[in-house]
Order: C-alpha cells, then structure tokens, then sequence
C-alpha cells in the first residue's frame, strides 16, 4: 500500500454484518458527515454561536473544525491491539498487538502530535491540539489522563503501543486525506475546555448515528476500491446524502412551537394573575438567555405558566428543545401526558418526545401519546406529530429527543463522574431546562443542582426553576450559581411572583397580585398525641375524633403519615372504624408493586382528582378517606375536604396544605361542615408531640426529617393555631422562618435547642461536602477533560440523592411444587425466558411486580435471595431480590425471611414487615 493511499483493509466496523468489514476511512468520513446533519438540522443557534465563538471563528468554520475531529475520532484503530482481533494485515508489523490500552485510549495518545503538524499550537500546556486528543480519547463516554511526555514525543509511539512505521504512515495518510476531503480552515488558536465537553457530546452523537449496523449495511455497497483522495470524497458526498433520513428516523430535530399568546397556548380559560404577569412582562425582559425563578402556591397554574414561559426565553437564546424535569417518577408519569397535550397543539413539525426515568422503559408512553393524542381531539389520519422514536430508547439517548419529560436525577447524572455525562450535558445544553419543586430538594442534591446551574450558565441555557415554596437564601445561592458570580444583594423571589435574571444585569422581581377571591385562610389545629407501648404514635384518638364529621355527614378527608409502616397501621385502625360508618378508605404508599401502585393512584385521581379533568360527582367523594405518605404532596392534583398530616418540616405541611379544597369548581360538592360558603371550615390538622414535649419527637419522624425542622414546624404552626395561616400573605415570611440558612445561635424559634440546630448545620454540611467531592467541577474550574471522569462510576453506583440506598424487591410465592407465582398464591407463574434472555413482554411482566425499597431493609440478603437460574444472569431481572412467600398446601402464605426480618405482600397493604 502506497503511502499516500488509505489501507482499506484497515477495518473499523466488523461485528453483525456476517463478517463484512467496514474500513476506518468510511466510518470516520461517516461520522465528519453525520457531525454536519446535525449541526445544520439538531444543534441549537445557541450551541453553535458558543462553540464557534470559543474556537475564535465562524460558524461554518466551526462546522468544519468539529467535522475533521469527528473524521479523526476512530484513528487509534490503526494500531496492531485493534486490528488483532480478526488479522493483521500482510505489511503491517505485529510488534504491540497485545497493547492494554482501548482505541480511544490510543486516539488520544496519537492527535495531540498530529495536530501539530497542521500547525495547530502545540507549545502551551493548554494548547489546543492537547485538548482536542482528550475529546477524542473521550467518543467512549469517559475520558484519559495521559502524561504530556507521552503525546508531545511520537518517536515514543511505536514503544506505547501504536506500531511501527507502516501503522504511523497509514496514521498520516488517513489525516491528510480527511484533511483534503473535508477542508478545514486554518485552525483555531483556542477553546476553553468547558466548551470542548460540548465537542465531545457532539461527536459522541454523531458516531452513535452511523455506527448502527443497519446503516453500515446501507453503505457498504458504496465502500470504494482504492483508497485515493478522490474515491474517498465520492463516498463522503454519498453520506451526506443518506444520513439525513437517518437523523429524522431516530427522532433528532430541532422543536418548533408555534407563537402565541398565553390564551393561543392554552385556550378555554383566561390566564390568571401570574399567567398573565409573565405573558406580558417577561418577553420585555428577555434579551438573551437567563433564568427564571417562579414562586406560587399549589394550584396555580405552575406548568402551563412555565410552558409559556420556556418557548419565551428558548426563541430568544436560540434552544432547539424542552427538558422539563419533576422530583420522582410518578409526578414525572403524571407530568408526560399533559404536557404531550401541549406538544399536540403547539408543535409546528414532528417533534420526539421521551419519557425519562429509572423504569421508563416500563411505562407504555406509546400508549401515553395516543391517549394524549385522543384528548386533543387530534384523529389517527391526520399528521403524528408528537412520536417516540426506537432509537431514543434508554436514558442517555432519550434526553435527545425534541421534548424529554423526566425526573431531575436524569439532569443530575450530568454532573456527576459517570460515563457519557458529556453526552448528557450535550443533550442538556440543546434545550430549554425547567426543574420543578425545587423546594423538595436535600441540601445535596442542591448542591448537585448548583454544579448543573453553572454549566448550564455558562453555556447560556435558559433555565426555569418552579417552586411552592422557596427560602430566599436558596434562591440567591441557586443565581450566584446560573451567573456564575456573587451577587452585590440578595436575590428573592416574591411570593407570589417571579425573578427573572441574565448575566450583566440586575434581577428583576415581578410581584404577582393575588385576587381576594383566590386568598384562603387555613384554620391549623394542632393534635398531639402519645406514643403506644412500642414508642408509635397513636393517631387514632384524634383521627377517630376528627374524621367524625366525615362519618356523620360525608366528605372526603386524607391522613398523611410519615412512614409507610404507619401508614399500614393506621389504615388497618381506621379501616375498623370506618366499618362502622360506611366510610370507605383507600391506601397509597410506595411499597406497592409497581403495577398495584399505578392502579390505586389512577383510583385516587379519578376519586379526589382536578375536576377539569372529568365528570365529578358528590358519590365520588361521599365518604371517603385516603390514608398515604407523602407520595401525594408533590405534583398530583389532588383535593380533599379535610387534611390531616404528621408533623413534618414546614415547606411540606404547606405543601399538604395546597391539597386541602383546592378547587373551586368543587365547593358546592362540600358537606356543610367544610363549606366555607355554608359556614363551614377550612381546616388542616397537625399530629404533633405534646407541646411541652419537643424533646420527645417520635423516633421514626426524627429518622426521616430533620429533628430542628419539626421542632420550627410545631413552633410556627402554634404561632398560628388561632388565626390560622394566610395564603399566600403569610407563607414566604413563614418559610423564611423555617429554613434559616446558616446556623447563627439566634434563632428564637429553637433557642434551647441548640444541640439539635448544631447537629442539623453538621448533616447539612455533610451533604454539601459529598456533593462537592462527587460532582465534577464547574466551567470556571475545570483545567483537563479528564477532571470530568475523576471518580469513573458506573451509574448504577452514582446517586443523586444523599445515601439513597435503594433496591428492588420482587416477592415471589413457592407453592408446594417449588413453583414461583407473581401477584398472590394463585398468581401467572415466573416467565421462563426463551433461550438466554428475556421478552420485553417477559421482562415487564415481571419488573411490574417489583417494589422499591431502602437498601436497609434487606441488608441481610445472601445468595438464596437471588433468582434461581436461568433468570439469575439476565437482564433487568439479575439485580432484584427476591422475596420468596411459601404456600403450604392448605394455602397459607408463610413470610419471607432476610435475616433477622420477615415480609408478607398484602393485597390490601403492599408489602409489609411482620413480627
């Protein structure tokens, strides 16, 4: 082979195509021509002004910069290591073959040099060609440190690994004709490595484009005979021609939403006061990327308010996409059908839309968009323009989709030292980010939550944060992070209102009148109640109490408990005095399978849900008691006459709160006795520890919320009891109150409680401390790529929430012929897979019957709680524990044990402990 002619020999691709060989050449000109599909039809204006703007040149000429990095991404399978696993070519030396190192270990080794010769500016020690060997060494998702000596002397390169004179010609010749083909202008001096993780999350795309093997196999036949400059060219054009179709297929583009008033937007009611606040006075303020703080009670029309808001702030700093992100994955379910609704109505062209978190691959979002399709009215001829695309299956390729709905761990993983984050932060830089209930956010994953604020300021990302209830001091510290400096003041947000902010300007606070016929006073009564032998509290003196008027005269009232094991108990005690009443009690906790757990809350929305969204009648609400946790404290739209809760921090009383006659449009449903209209009462009940006995604060609501936040709660709410709390008059005041930032000792609310305020500032500090060694460092502090995979987790061992040990159980019932049965006794048997793997049909069926539970409760596990062979190595299934109930042959259901613990799954209650 000439020197100055390509090797086709030299493969690239091998593996699913019968044995054919796709040559490095065409893989890297595939992947220069993929990088340009997407920079023409995918890439945000704002990504593209960022990135040519740090390279120092035009947008085009960014284009091709990025092109002939992305051509060159593969070059370190010019090596004997690589080509070894099928043959080394006749010519080529083995000496190195059996080299450790990856290819994009070896990619990284061999450009920085290379680029040299380009006359790329090799001198500094942080010279461009260096920073483009680590983007390259990092297309695998993490990337190298390598020693300077080992990337500035290639006389070292054939003792490294990377072969010996015919594999560095072969090197060269493939550089200079993807230099020719693909012309470059006259490199850039210049790229700040923070800008180069977009490089990389660019280049990372495209390879995965045209690395399907369905692709390859479309060009193959195009593959030329000789490697000259000429033949080589012909093939480029030919990609570009064919990876356009591709680009659409999977569900890459860029999301265009029609413009309009808030009214256009949302048509069938007038905006109310915050709506129309924002719909004329943010487009005035909006001049470029910023961020925008919106605080509001429950209720208020949050979401369509900051649907509106994000197509404002995405036209003006040029986003391509909307990832809106909500704290679990059930408020995330909840949240994908209403907003696939205003995809329907708003969306000008097809726009991909995926459904983001842990279990999504479960939910039936195929399903999700034909019923959102349905209810806007939209028939099955007309255009699909809201679709979910094969290829975004799983989390990293779904955050590319056009509109992505998800929870905030998804966007959290980014900053964290996992693989591909640099994809995932790529993804995230392409679109508009809102993150909802950011007041259910622990000191950590604030903390978490500032790194993600900082790339995305930096980069211009326009963000929106929503949130009930927001302490001021988090509010400043959440910009000081978006601007990337100190503020001169305190940045808050009114309450009330919203604060908008871009960088060079000061923020502007926009106060939010509140009509006097939407102001609400919550009468608060405090409870308290004593501890049983086994030190839980015992509600039912004041449940049984309070609940009367719901036994006498109807209505509908929730019971919300800390724990899920009281909330089985105190369903099981109420459930006995209900009997006596015709009351009927319904359960929700998150210890139900999945599938149960789905079915009961679809129950309670269709029960106590927003009445715009069916036919309610006073018989759905006659009588009727939910007893939970706080599952149903964020983001369902849920309302009930009477609301009775354990003491919890403040935030989330008020949280609670926002579900206590949340709906107009119900009031005339209400009995009598909750009717303020009828002189009724509108009244939330705390259970609380005596009054004089603070101190004594039952030990499983200190196990699950810090003991000084309970201690301010029941301080504040005393402070209250007579004339209850105003909303939204009285809650920024109160909210400020209980979450005091930074411990001063000065606190009147806990002044002799000093050592509980100390020992939450330390836990505090804890959390803050984790993050900031877990997360990766922010723009202004990163001086290598390879700070980005300092700690190289796996995601299956990174967490977005502090000590967030959680696990899956599957509870499986034996019968007497060692059968497995999912459900119950008599339930399907345990799929059998089909060879080595399991259908997605099996593997539902199965995860289904799964539940989540502390990692703690099922420390003891061993080997026999594992599934038995074949299941036990495939996949999703090889990680559950398994929770096997044997049934005796008169059908009792005999616990299953994890050490020195017991479980039974309930039909009525989940699963539970038993003695």
């Amino acid at each position: 082979m000439a020197s100055d002619l390509v090797d086709l020999l030299l493969w690239g691709k091998e593996r699913g195509m019968g044995g054919a060989r796709y040559p490095v050449a065409c893989h890297g000109l595939d992947t220069a021509a993929a990088v340009r599909i997407l920079w023409q039809d995918v890439v945000s204006a704002g990504i593209r002004t960022r990135l040519a703007t740090s390279l120092g040149v035009s947008e085009p000429d960014a284009c091709a910069i990025l092109q002939l990095w992305a051509a060159l991404h593969d070059i370190g399978k010019i090596t004997p290591s690589f080509q070894n696993q099928v043959e080394i070519p006749p010519g080529y030396s083995s000496e190195g073959k059996d080299a450790l190192f990856g290819h994009a270990y070896a990619s990284h080794l061999w450009v920085p040099s290379a680029l040299d010769t380009l006359d790329y500016p090799g001198s500094k020690r942080h010279s461009l060609s260096l920073l483009v060997g680590e983007i390259l060494g990092g297309h695998h998702g993490r990337y190298h440190h390598i020693e300077r000596q080992k990337l500035s002397q290639p006389k070292l390169f054939p003792y490294l690994g990377l072969g010996e004179e015919q594999w560095e010609q072969q090197r060269q010749a493939l550089l200079r004709a993807f230099h020719e083909i693909l012309t470059p202008p006259v490199p850039a001096r210049r790229m700040r490595p923070c800008d180069a993780v977009l490089a990389t999350g660019l280049i990372i795309l495209a390879d995965w484009m045209i690395s399907q093997t369905s692709f390859i196999l479309t060009r193959l036949p195009s593959v030329p005979s000789r490697g000259d400059t000429s033949s080589l060219g012909e093939f480029f054009t030919g990609s570009l021609r064919e990876i356009p179709r591709w680009v659409r297929h999977a569900g890459l583009s860029r999301l265009s939403l029609k413009p309009g008033s808030f009214s256009e937007e949302f048509p069938g009611f007038s905006p109310n006061t915050l709506q129309d606040s924002i719909a004329t006075r943010l487009p005035e303020l909006v001049s470029g990327p910023g961020l925008l703080m919106i605080a509001a009670p429950t209720g208020f029309g949050k979401t369509e308010t900051t649907l509106h808001a994000s197509r404002i702030l995405g036209e003006a700093a040029g986003t391509a996409g909307l990832y809106f992100a909500l704290p679990t994955m059930a408020t995330s379910e909840q949240a994908f059908t209403r907003i696939a609704r205003y995809l329907f109505r708003r969306s000008q062209y097809d726009t991909s839309t995926s459904l983001l978190h842990g279990m999504a691959w479960l939910s039936p979002v195929e399903e999700m968009l034909a019923q959102a399709s349905l209810e806007e009215g939209i028939s099955s001829d007309e255009s699909n323009r809201v679709w979910f695309s094969d290829w975004l299956r799983g989390a990293k390729k779904a955050l590319l989709a056009s509109a992505g709905i998800g929870t905030i761990d998804q966007a959290l993983l980014s900053v964290l030292p996992v693989r591909h984050n640099s994809l995932r932060l790529f993804s995230l830089a392409n679109k508009t980010v809102v993150i909802d209930e950011v007041h259910a956010f622990s000191p950590y994953m604030l903390g978490l939550l500032k790194t993600l604020l900082a790339w995305l300021g930096h980069w211009g990302v326009p963000v929106v944060l929503m949130s009930a209830t927001l302490p001021q001091h988090v509010a400043g510290d959440l910009t000081e992070a978006y601007l990337g400096k100190p503020l001169d003041d305190s940045c808050s947000v009114p309450y009330p209102g919203w604060t908008y902010v871009e960088r060079g300007s000061p923020p502007h606070r926009v106060s939010v009148h509140f009509p006097d016929k939407h102001r609400r006073t919550v009468g608060v009564a405090l409870r308290p109640v004593t501890s049983t032998q086994d030190t839980k509290p015992d509600r039912m003196p004041a449940l049984s109490e309070e609940l009367q008027p719901v036994a006498e005269h109807g209505g509908c009232a929730a019971v919300i408990c800390t724990t899920v094991d009281q909330a089985q108990r105190t369903y099981q005690d109420l459930t006995a005095w209900a009997g006596k009443h015709d009351i009927d009690v319904k359960l929700l906790h998150s210890r139900f399978p999945d599938h149960e757990r789905e079915s009961r809350t679809n129950e309670i929305m269709r029960d106590f849900g927003n009445p715009s969204e069916k036919q309610v009648s006073s018989n759905l609400r006659n009588k009727k008691i939910l007893v939970a946790t706080q599952v149903i404290e964020q983001s369902l739209d849920l309302d009930f006459d009477l609301i009775l809760t354990d003491l919890a921090p403040f935030e989330l009383i008020l949280q609670r709160i926002g579900r206590l006659q949340r709906h107009p449009a119900l009031d005339e449903l209400r009995p009598d006795w909750a009717s303020i209209q009828r002189g009724g009462q509108r009244r939330a009940v705390v259970l609380t520890p005596p009054a004089n006995a603070l101190s004594h604060i039952p030990e499983m609501w200190k196990y699950i919320y810090p003991e000084i936040s309970l201690i301010r709660a029941q301080r504040l709410l005393q402070e209250h009891e007579s004339s209850g709390i105003t909303i939204p008059d009285d809650v920024q005041t109160l909210v400020d109150r209980a979450n005091p930032g930074k411990f001063s000792g000065e606190d009147e609310l806990t002044a002799e409680f000093t050592e509980a305020d100390i020992a939450h500032e330390a836990t505090v500090m804890v959390e803050e401390q984790s993050a900031d060694r877990r997360d990766i460092p922010i723009p202004s502090h990163l001086s290598q790529l390879a700070d980005l995979s300092k700690l190289e987790l796996e995601e299956e061992q990174a967490t977005t929430r502090f000590n967030a040990d959680s696990v899956r159980v599957l509870p499986l019932f034996v019968d007497s012929d060692e059968r497995l049965h999912l459900g119950c006794p008599s339930g399907p048997e345990l799929p059998a897979p089909e060879g080595d793997r399991l259908t997605r049909d099996q593997a539902v069926a199965i995860m289904r019957h799964t539940i989540p539970v502390p990692g703690s409760l099922v420390r003891d596990r061993d080997e026999s709680h594992r599934l038995p062979e074949p299941w036990r190595k495939l996949w999703p299934v090889q990680d559950l524990v398994v929770l096997r109930q044997p049934v005796d042959a008169s059908g009792q259901v005999h616990p299953a044990r994890v050490g020195k613990r017991a479980f039974v799954l309930d039909p009525d209650l989940g699963l539970r402990e038993v003695s």
